[in-house]
């Protein structure tokens, strides 16, 4: 029972909605998320696309933001219930690192991977291939440049990757190049106009730079091995426990649609859905290259094995090995002369399984209740072998 086909149909979610089921959600239902435009935070797009928000009785408005700084604002003033973001948010809001410390927690893990390395294509003629050609040019203009390069927030997966690759090219990231931090869907832009000479971001803005022939992609954190937690649903502790039934229904909703983000022969649609205006707003071959592939860096198709993991069940669960590896990254990239003391109860209060469980196990009666009930209109709930238009495996 850990997985069922289904087709979902856009009928049958217009339907749901015509025949007033949405009519009969309460106030105290209606949810605003908000996120980032990368692709990590495909489940959120995926669950209110195909229904299942409304499947849990949940009225979701999802909320595009420029940057990490805006998500975290908003989340602290209460303008946004939940939202998907860096897993080291988590531990600079409940730590007060940078903000007014209020307590919060994840019961969800949305997604491992999905960052990549670009570089301009100067870069590329004056001879980087690699972290230590790139290394060697850079040691060579010191005298006469400093090289520019952008990540997306400063305790991040993606200036953690980004400083790795850079030391493996014989390179000081802190004193040898300078990094700036650029909002996600801001840092392509910036690089196109020549303001950066590489960057590390999280898809589809790598892409994006291959798309327009502006760059090109070196690295992978997938190449690097880097298995890490990179995004997680973040709510503050007050809305876990006043509101604890809404959020595990969230929950329950965001693991169905990560079976369906992680099946290869729903990327395409994936694709399409995350590409519309009113969440990326990019053409979908930005989003194809890394979902669907073959994966084009822009000097070659790069061969790529799970670049990104959206899967629950395999990478969903905020444990305590997991706390500890976010824990770890923070500490790292900690530049702060009078670093706050993280201790790794921190861990415990943060990184909440026991509310994941209580989810797991809500999504899994809802599909064992709806393989024997063969009249729910909504598709995710039909009987196994049935054509349509996406698969849950």
């Amino acid at each position: 029972m850990d997985g069922i086909n289904g087709a979902i149909a856009q009928s049958d979610m217009r339907s749901r909605i015509s025949t007033g089921k949405m009519s009969g959600i309460k106030s105290a239902d209606r949810l605003n998320v908000g996120f980032v435009p990368t692709m990590d935070c495909a489940t959120l797009i995926a669950a209110k696309e195909l229904g299942l928000f409304e499947e849990y009785e949940l009225d979701v408005r999802l909320s595009r933001e420029v940057g990490w700084a805006t998500i975290r604002e908003k989340l602290l003033h209460e303008e946004l219930d939940a939202v998907a973001a860096h897993a080291s948010v988590l531990l600079s809001i409940h730590c007060g690192i940078g903000v007014v410390a209020r307590p919060c927690l994840t019961g969800l893990i949305l997604s491992s991977r999905g960052s990549a390395i670009t570089l301009s294509n100067e870069l590329w003629d004056l001879g980087a291939r690699d972290a230590a050609t790139t290394g060697q040019i850079i040691r060579n203009r010191q005298s006469s440049r400093r090289f520019v390069f952008g990540i997306v927030l400063e305790l991040s997966t993606q200036h953690y990757l980004l400083s790795q690759w850079l030391r493996a090219g014989g390179l000081d990231p802190d004193k040898d190049v300078h990094i700036v931090v650029i909002p996600s869907g801001l840092i392509y832009e910036n690089f196109s106009k020549g303001f950066l000479d590489g960057y590390c971001v999280a898809e589809p803005w790598n892409s994006a730079a291959v798309k327009n022939h502006t760059g090109w992609i070196v690295t992978t954190s997938a190449d690097a091995a880097l298995v890490h937690p990179e995004k997680v649903l973040l709510v503050l502790k007050d809305f876990a426990e006043q509101r604890e039934s809404v959020h595990v229904r969230l929950l329950a909703a965001l693991i169905a649609a990560s079976r369906f983000c992680e099946n290869l022969s729903n990327r395409g649609q994936l694709a399409a859905m995350l590409a519309k205006p009113c969440y990326f707003d990019v053409p979908e071959d930005y989003l194809k290259n890394a979902l669907v592939g073959p994966f084009d860096s822009g000097r070659g198709i790069k061969k790529q094995e799970n670049f990104i993991s959206f899967d629950a069940q395999t990478i969903g669960a905020p444990t305590q090995a997991t706390g500890r590896m976010v824990l770890d990254l923070f500490k790292a990239l900690d530049r702060r002369p009078s670093k706050i003391s993280l201790s790794s109860d921190v861990i415990e209060k943060t990184f909440r399984k026991d509310i994941y469980d209580k989810a797991t196990r809500l999504e899994l009666n809802q599909r064992r209740s709806a393989v024997s009930d063969a009249h729910e209109p909504s598709a995710w709930r039909q009987a196994p072998g049935q054509v349509g238009a996406a698969t849950f495996a």
